[in-house]
Formats: C-alpha cells, sequence, structure tokens
C-alpha cells in the first residue's frame, strides 16, 4: 500500500503517521506535503490513500484538503485525517475527508482504516472475487453483497449478474446473453433477459443503475 503523509516535518518523530506506517510495511511517500504549502509533484506513484497528520489544526488541514479536491491527480483520493480528539467534534467532513483516525496513533486502528478506504474506494476484479463500487460478487461463494447486505438472486439472476460484471463495459445482446451468461438457450427466449435485467435492477437498488440498457443492441454492466 502506497500512502501520501501531509505534514513530514516530524516525519522521523515516534508515533507520527509516516513513522507508523513505515513499521507496518508501507511505502510512506514524503516531500513537500506540509500543511501550509501543498505539493504532491515528488509523488513517484499513484497512492491507495492520503493521510492529513491534523492534530489541533483543523483549519490548515481543511485548506489541505480543499486543494486536493479542487483538481488534480489526487482529488478521487480517499483521505484519511489525524486527528486529536479535543478537535474531532470541530471536523467537518463536507470538505472531503473520508474518515478520521485518532492522535495518538494506535498502528492497527490506522492500518485497519486505511484498508477499509481502499477497499470501499477501490473497483478490481479477479477471476474469484468482482468489486464495482459497494457491490463485490464471490464467484466460488456464488454470492453477492451489496455494501455489506448480502442479496438474494436466483440461479439466473446471479449468473447474469456474474457474467457482465467479469465483461464489465461490453455490450451483449439478449441471444449473447443467453447462451453465454447461462450456457444454452432458455426456453423463455430472448424475453426472459429483460425479465431477469429488471429483477437484478430491482434487487441492487440504486445501484441497478449500473446495468445499462443500450437501445437496439443488448445491455451491459457500466465501465
Amino acid at each position: 500500500m502506497t500512502v501520501i503523509c501531509a505534514d513530514p516535518e516530524r516525519a522521523g518523530d515516534p508515533g507520527t503517521v509516516a513513522t507508523v506506517l513505515t513499521d507496518l510495511g508501507c511505502r510512506c511517500e514524503l516531500g513537500r506535503f506540509d500543511l501550509g504549502g501543498l505539493d504532491l509533484s515528488e509523488a513517484s506513484r499513484a497512492p491507495n490513500a492520503i493521510v492529513v497528520e491534523a492534530g489541533d489544526d483543523l483549519a490548515r488541514a481543511q485548506k489541505t484538503i480543499k486543494r486536493l479536491r479542487d483538481g488534480g491527480p489526487f482529488a478521487e483520493t480517499p483521505i484519511l485525517v489525524a486527528v486529536t480528539v479535543a478537535r474531532l467534534p470541530a471536523l467537518d467532513f463536507s470538505i472531503g475527508a473520508n474518515d478520521f483516525v485518532l492522535m495518538p496513533i494506535v498502528p492497527a486502528e490506522l492500518y485497519a482504516r486505511l484498508r477499509q478506504l481502499d477497499w470501499k474506494t477501490a473497483t478490481f476484479g479477479s477471476d474469484e472475487v468482482l468489486k464495482i463500487d459497494d457491490l463485490v460478487i464471490d464467484v466460488p461463494g456464488y454470492e453477492a453483497r451489496l455494501g455489506g447486505r448480502r442479496l438474494e438472486f436466483t440461479h439466473q439472476e446471479f449468473e447474469l449478474l456474474r457474467f457482465l460484471a467479469q465483461h464489465r463495459g461490453r455490450v451483449f445482446s439478449r441471444e449473447a446473453l443467453l447462451e453465454r451468461a447461462w450456457g444454452y438457450r432458455y426456453a423463455g427466449g430472448t424475453r426472459t433477459v429483460d425479465i431477469h435485467v429488471r429483477r437484478v435492477r430491482s434487487k441492487l437498488g440504486e445501484a441497478g443503475s449500473l446495468v445499462e440498457t443500450v437501445r437496439n443492441v443488448g445491455y451491459k454492466l457500466r465501465g
């Protein structure tokens, strides 16, 4: 995991975010990432997260976060704010921070929160687990979860969702979905694809918009 730590002035001090993460084996980018004059140009790779070590100085921390969110390569990077318990009630998440961790830093808590942020914001796929936003499809476990909540799909519904997720961004005709998602020509004909798509969308709720209709062609899972 690569993390940018804002405020390197105390980078070598015990108990700082940078020191704790380095001890945990994370790659921690430093440089001119101070809270007053932010400069992220020295980062050598895209980070999984940015930690703003605010302490009691929320004003400067909020200024840093605002500059990150105003555009540039890190506008969508998840941000964790390290803050003292005394200043926690004043922390305003409307400026774009995703989560917080209390100071003094507890290594296990810091790492757990960073991993959770990385998981929530990542979109990835493998042969066994597909993750798209808050939707997680466990292929060998034959289940899907949305925001941690298990969804109840029939065999045909799950196979349809799985196939579209494994070919995310590609459009498939109804005929292709009948053959490739279900492996045979389903007795109901192509019309049954429309029915199952509606059911999948309904069970996904607001996330149902992931399954898009391409007029006069078929369906795809949004890329």
